[in-house]
């Protein structure tokens, strides 16, 4: 009968292809089955799942046990398991027993399922012998034919002798493993794979020559084939060898085993690359699309790993060598070609995850428009299906369209995908199963920092709360970016004490999760330092921000974004502090805005953040600048802050807070100009805007009033500078801690009333003063380095003690509850 009787039945033509250390013929077929599916084990097979019953089977022994351990990732564990089992003996039945732990894992009922489709792949996998071949073939012609399905069909590969291989040759793809007799198994390939397509793998047992193979390469992806290697190659990619050694002679160990991660990540880089060379000279069969080659695979399944090869993809630009637009290109094409994506549930979740690594690899490399646009094209493909299946995916994508536009500063049409993100989760909660399935802390994160950057701080606020409720405390990386987003919102409501809690937390749980050298560590690091700048301002604050921004230089090894956000908090550190001395806040300003610059366009809205702080380190350095070139200096501050102010117009509207403060930097600078009527005019603007998009007992409003009156009192207007005054200390409320400019609005107020011999009223104020200063002592000793790497609160406790005023007033609500049913039993 025709090999494809069933659906989702595999058949592998040359068994024989697999140099197994097994005998038996139905060992063999066993060891190929782990072979043809070993992308799915890899992908949804986890080993604690199934290590317990394989090891009181006897299949795995104790070592057997701590070298899977040894894994650094699930995935890594899961390729040492599945190169373990055919070495075991043919005693022990270890297939069997295999296959038993996938039937009867130690999971939840969800997990099952899918391994239940794991079995199943297994079970259907039918391996042919040789002599069959040629009758297998066409019988699967002849069904494919009957149930009108297509599939590229290629000739079959001679096999590779080593008497076919010339002299002095080398397989220029190979690790330093692949050199060694033996097998191998510890970086195979997490491709996404296609529904009936020859499978991938990646470093598994290949066939060693005695000899050296210098000509050869040889190509992965939906098929193996060695390609002739162009004789004339010249790699582009230079070693980072100052970086590199830096890491190899230091004594942490955080710095060596980084080394040993940019090592592999260099290694995979030069793959690429020749595989792009060959595929750019159309030396590659037709069909290969290099954004589905292995190497491409394996970086997008390692999101852990995305930093490492920023700086590689950034030489090759700079040689005039844009390899990820050709990755982005090919990743086109298969988008476009239908044929290519059969529409099967199981390939749709597959294609929907290798968009969305895409998608967060190129939006942590910045390119924000490519994101979109991959996010889009998913989003009509997910729209093309309306089965059940498919609601979830739709509901993900669409959060994860709102991320990457909030992360674009696209806060418009983030709210759009917010509503579509809503529609997705009513039809969901319609069904019976819906509520338990939804996971909302996203969408609520996503949210709440929409609103908060459209100057909405309440609703933000709110929603950063719900956000906090509804974390799944395994969730790590939920976790610290949810906390990273409410460190904000509680900084814009000036609730300082409980946002200081939130970023050490924020920190501290980065660093035990993910370590000193991940994004996410020195995204928390980055808040805690804006935290810092904006309430703190002590050397403490100094310290970490330069401590982050050698973070960030040893994390990425290049120019990029984040790096650029490094700069700008340690300028903004230096500033708050006053530190003029040698100018250091004017370098990082200036730093932070041309990397900015290199990574966004001109009109991109996020770049007002970074002209915002250069004009403001300018504005200083014209201070302490010479007379001769003080005039200069402002007049480069004034061009950076209009820059500001037209960009933020542009995308916020001029109605709105970043508007409003924007007009309140360019009277300052107006103001040490003597353009005193330019000035009066812009921070008049600065305290209107407010008004009309903020409450009045906004801390933003307050601000912006603070500084108009202090403006009137220098300018020789004190009645406007006293009716002012009044009504911002009248309106502000303590926050609890001490604020520098609440302190001088009330100085400024005493030393007005002082002036027009109102002595009365200056002594009234001088006594709310002093209240003022009792109900607001300065923050405690500063945080050190040392604080924010002590092992964190587990985050269940820590939200417990968070939300201490919430557990108090349930205890209160209980004991009226109590106390209520007690007098009914009473009557």
């Amino acid at each position: 009968m025709a090999a494809i009787e069933r659906r989702g039945t595999f058949v592998l033509t040359d068994p024989n292809a697999f140099d197994g250390v097994m005998q038996s013929g139905l060992d063999r077929q066993n060891v190929m089955r782990l072979r043809v599916n070993r992308i799915a084990l890899v992908q949804e097979m986890r080993v604690e799942h199934v290590i317990g019953h394989l090891v009181d089977t006897g299949v795995l022994t104790t070592e057997d046990e701590k070298r899977i351990e040894s894994g650094t990732t699930p995935q890594d564990k899961t390729r040492i398991l599945i190169d373990l089992l055919p070495t075991k003996a043919r005693a022990v039945d270890w297939y069997r027993h295999f296959r038993e732990a996938l039937k009867n894992p130690d999971a939840d009922k969800e997990v099952k399922k899918r391994y239940k489709n794991l079995v199943e792949f297994l079970d259907n996998t039918l391996i042919h012998r040789p002599t069959s071949q040629s009758s297998r073939f066409s019988d699967v012609n002849t069904a494919l034919r009957k149930v009108s399905m297509k599939l590229p069909h290629y000739r079959p590969l001679p096999p590779i002798k080593y008497q076919e291989v010339s002299e002095g040759c080398q397989n220029v793809l190979n690790l330093e493993e692949e050199q060694k007799a033996g097998y191998v198994g510890h970086d195979d390939s997490e491709l996404e794979k296609g529904a009936h397509d020859n499978y991938p793998e990646h470093e598994d047992k290949v066939s060693v020559f005695s000899q050296k193979l210098e000509s050869m390469t040889l190509v992965k992806g939906y098929f193996q084939q060695w390609i002739q290697t162009p004789d004339n190659f010249r790699s582009l990619i230079q070693v980072p060898d100052e970086h590199f050694n830096r890491l190899q002679k230091s004594s942490s160990s955080v710095d060596q085993a980084q080394f040993q991660a940019e090592t592999k990540a260099l290694e995979k880089m030069r793959k690429l690359e020749l595989i792009a060379v060959l595929a750019r000279r159309k030396l590659l069969p037709n069909g290969f699309e290099l954004c589905m080659c292995d190497i491409v695979q394996e970086i997008l399944q390692e999101a852990n790993m995305y930093h490492l090869y920023f700086k590689y993809f950034k030489q090759l630009f700079d040689s005039e060598a844009n390899l990820l637009q050709d990755i982005l290109t090919s990743f086109y094409n298969l988008m476009i070609s239908n044929s290519k994506i059969p529409r099967n549930q199981e390939t749709v979740r597959q294609f929907t995850k290798l968009s969305f690594n895409f998608v967060d690899f190129l939006t942590e490399f910045s390119y924000f428009a490519d994101s979109e646009r991959i996010m889009t094209h998913l989003m009509a493909f997910l729209s093309e299906s309306h089965h059940l299946d498919i609601w979830m995916l739709k509901y993900k994508g669409y959060i994860k369209l709102m991320h990457l536009r909030n992360r674009n500063y696209d806060f418009v049409k983030a709210n759009v995908a917010y509503r579509y993100a809503c529609e997705m989760k009513w039809q969901i909660k319609l069904m019976s199963f819906g509520q338990d399935i939804l996971k909302k802390a996203d969408i609520f994160t996503e949210l709440s920092t929409t609103l908060l950057e459209m100057g909405s701080i309440n609703p933000a606020f709110a929603w950063s709360q719900q956000a906090m409720k509804a974390l799944d405390p395994t969730d790590n990386t939920q976790i610290i970016n949810t906390l990273c987003s409410t460190v904000m919102t509680y900084c814009s409501r000036w609730q300082i004490k409980r946002a200081e809690s939130l970023a050490v937390e924020a920190v501290q749980m980065a660093n035990q999760f993910f370590g000193q050298r991940h994004p996410l560590y020195l995204k928390a690091l980055l808040t805690f330092c804006h935290f810092s700048s904006e309430f703190k301002q002590d050397e403490a604050g100094l310290t970490i921000a330069k401590f982050t921004l050698e973070t960030a230089r040893k994390i990425y090894a290049c120019e990029t974004l984040q790096l650029a956000f490094a700069h700008r908090a340690l300028s903004k550190a230096h500033l708050v502090l006053q530190k003029f001395d040698d100018e250091k806040y004017y370098f990082h300003a200036k730093e932070a805005l041309r990397i900015a610059r290199m990574c966004l366009t001109e009109s991109h809205p996020l770049l007002y953040l970074f002209l915002h702080t250069s004009a403001s380190a300018l504005q200083w350095k014209a201070l302490h600048s010479s007379k001769d070139v003080q005039d200069t200096t402002l007049q480069h501050a004034e061009t950076d802050a209009h820059q500001a102010l037209i960009l933020v117009s542009a995308h916020y509207g001029e109605l709105s807070l970043r508007g409003a403060q924007m007009h309140s930097l360019l009277g300052q600078i107006y103001s040490k100009m003597d353009r005193l009527e330019e000035a009066e005019e812009h921070m008049m603007n600065s305290v209107i805007f407010m008004k009309l998009c903020q409450p009045e007992n906004s801390y933003f409003r307050l601000l912006a009033a603070a500084t108009l009156g202090t403006f009137y009192k220098i300018v020789q207007k004190p009645k406007d500078a006293v009716a002012i005054l009044k009504n911002v200390l009248e309106h502000i409320e303590s926050p609890g801690v001490y604020m520098k400019w609440v302190h001088a609005s009330f100085e400024h107020l005493i030393n007005t009333l002082q002036a027009l011999n109102r002595n009365k009223e200056a002594d009234e104020i001088q006594i709310k003063l002093s209240q003022w200063i009792r109900d607001n002592p300065p923050m405690e000793s500063g945080i050190t380095i040392e604080m924010l790497h002590d092992k964190p609160k587990p985050f269940s406790a820590f939200m417990q003690d968070f939300n201490i005023w919430e557990k108090r007033s349930k205890k209160i609500l209980n004991f009226v509850q109590e106390k209520m049913d007690e007098k009914k039993i009473e009557d």
